[in-house]
């Protein structure tokens, strides 16, 4: 029997109406359409009563025309009837396939698994009740076909929530509608709108099957959008592609190879460690052997005053810059104290900071006094740096690398201290990946809801500036107009990293500006790059996804200082350690998985 959800869930279902959504909210609802796929192959095991539950419920969600909810949902696992309905399905799709015939494309077609009506443990018929909700429903006269399409509207919800619960969904069009009608016993008011077959799939392809098999591709957006008339285009602002447009590049392709073969053959399920499994395989390619090593670990903190301060763009204080390196120096902040849990060393770079240091600070072998000038200029009245400080900047990121390599550090990571460097971080984001000012400015430090028009509004004059001078290296140009002089040291340790092949940890907001403005200036940058996490900083989702890259950890955290790094860092040296110490199936005497031989017309 199928129970109701509990009355907690019902709660959390309309609380949910009314909340806000995260960065990880909306990349997941993103993905998640992205992800949806038609299922053909199944797995035989039956679908949990629980996920079923919940998969239904999402379906009888969905918006309806005067709210008339005219679905039904007929579950069918008689073995009957859905040998009833493939006959049904062999009789259309032999009428269609004679169509193609003379037409290249018939072979290809007698090759696609059309259905899994059989195979699936579960079919769906869903249906619209034509006389639900009486003779009037509010909106459904004019248009009397809102009814049908309110349950396509069902379906997609089903689609989508059990895409979530893991579960595969495949549509069943070369039917006949009467025959099914019939054979479900359907009355008159009552249209079969889907057949759906539903299941465990045995794989969720990467791309949809028909565009995979080359039967057709999916258009791009702009043709399909008009503006107020049909006909007349209506152009959209093109998104910027991502700014890294290649996957990573491996290091040695043998020891790539040599890596995925040596971690397959662990004692665990194909792909079981999930992302662990990449990140190790990068890793061996990155350090040019199969026993990679994260032992000796070291995070570089930049500080940095700026001078877009003046314009009230932080709820603290500017001078608090100075004060947190005191603070680090001191071992008394979070990066202090997650840097002590996972045996990392830290280093803090003056790059620009409005202070003079005690004297007994010069000597201090972990902070490093590399400053520029006090801070840089309001990039709103003027350029935040001068080209030569800019390069000089990125050479203080440089300097740290040619330290790592020498002092045999194995992972660097990068994090940042500067009171208003998110701002200067919205703008590089805003240009370098297509935002607007509202999408890429977020609160910060816990600005105001003022204070956050505000700093939109500076964001938004400040581009407006300085785009008519725009250069041919827009990322080298961006980063001195508007960035600061931690985050150009930043993108100059990405540069370096790159350069010998160093596993780089980047953290939050502001390093992966730093990060978007390197991959600009040499995209093949990104191969030694490792996102720690997304933060909770508003647009740090979206540069992710702009970037084309996933973070390994998501705390809905927004503090910097490399605190995402540092706890990123025992990750990925976990990720080297199941490479290197865990047993294979070999090794351990212990038997591999049994690969059945499918049917041919299950091949995939």
């Amino acid at each position: 029997m199928i129970t109701q959800p509990s009355s907690n869930k019902t709660q959390l279902i309309g609380a949910a109406a009314t909340e806000q959504f995260s960065n990880l909210d909306q990349d997941v609802i993103h993905r998640l359409i992205l992800a949806r796929r038609d299922i053909r192959h199944f797995r035989s095991e039956p679908i949990s009563e629980n996920a079923l539950v919940r998969i239904l419920g999402a379906a009888h969600a969905a918006p309806s025309v005067g709210l008339m909810q005219p679905w039904n949902f007929i579950l069918i696992d008689s073995l009957d009837i859905r040998q009833q309905i493939k006959s049904s399905f062999a009789a259309v799709n032999a009428r269609e396939q004679s169509k193609l015939e003379g037409d290249p494309r018939g072979e290809l077609y007698s090759s696609l698994k059309l259905e899994g009506i059989l195979e699936a443990p579960l079919n769906i018929a869903v249906t619209c009740d034509h006389s639900r909700g009486g003779p009037f429903v509010l909106g459904r006269a004019p248009m009397p076909s809102t009814a049908a399409y309110s349950v396509c509207l069902a379906i997609e919800n089903l689609w989508l929530a059990a895409r979530v619960e893991g579960v595969g969904v495949g549509w069943v069009s070369i039917l006949d509608p009467e025959a099914v009608t019939k054979i479900l016993f359907l009355p008159p008011e009552v249209e079969l709108i889907a057949y759906l077959c539903i299941g465990y799939p045995i794989e969720f392809r990467p791309k949809p099957l028909l565009e995979e098999v080359g039967w057709r591709n999916r258009e791009q957006l702009q043709p399909f959008v008009f503006a107020n008339r049909w006909g007349t285009p209506r152009k959209l602002e093109a998104p910027r592609t991502p700014l890294l447009k290649a996957p990573f590049t491996e290091s040695d392709s043998a020891i790539t190879e040599a890596a995925r073969l040596k971690i397959a053959r662990k004692t665990k399920p194909l792909g079981s460690l999930g992302v662990l499994e990449n990140v190790a395989v990068r890793l061996a390619a990155l350090q040019r052997t199969l026993e990679p090593k994260l032992s000796c670990k070291r995070i570089c903190v930049y500080a940095g005053t700026h001078g877009i301060t003046a314009e009230g763009v932080s709820a603290y204080p500017s001078e608090v810059t100075r004060q947190m390196v005191l603070n680090f120096l001191q071992g008394g902040a979070a990066i202090n104290v997650l840097a002590r849990h996972a045996g990392i060393e830290l280093h803090i770079i003056d790059t620009g900071v409005d202070a003079v240091w005690p004297e007994e600070l010069a000597n201090h072998q972990n902070f490093f006094i590399r400053s520029i000038r006090p801070g840089t200029r309001n990039f709103l009245k003027e350029p935040a740096m001068s080209p030569e400080e800019c390069e000089r900047a990125i050479g203080i990121g440089r300097e740290q690398v040619q330290k790592a390599k020498t002092d045999g550090v194995e992972i660097l990571g990068i994090g940042e201290m500067g009171i208003g460097n998110t701002t200067a971080a919205s703008c590089l984001l805003a240009v370098l990946c297509g935002f607007s000012p509202a999408e890429a400015v977020g609160r910060g430090t816990g600005v105001s809801d003022a204070m956050l028009a505000q700093k939109i509004e500076i964001v938004s004059r400040a581009i407006e500036r300085h785009s008519p001078a725009v250069a041919d290296e827009i990322g080298l140009y961006w980063l001195q107009v508007v960035g600061g002089f931690e985050i150009a040291a930043m993108t100059g340790t990405i540069l370096a990293a790159s350069e010998v092949n160093l596993p780089l940890v980047v953290d939050g907001f502001i390093a992966t500006a730093a990060a978007a403005t390197a991959f600009q200036i040499n995209p093949r940058c990104g191969h030694v790059c490792f996102f720690s996490h997304r933060s909770d900083e508003q647009a740090h989702g979206k540069a992710l996804r702009a970037l084309g890259v996933e973070p390994l950890l998501d705390l809905k955290m927004r503090l910097g200082e490399g605190t995402g790094a540092a706890l990123a860092m025992p990750v990925l040296e976990a990720a080297a350690k199941v490479l290197c110490e865990m047993a294979t199936f070999d090794a351990a005497n212990v038997s591999g998985a049994i690969f059945d031989q499918e049917p041919s017309n299950e091949s995939r």
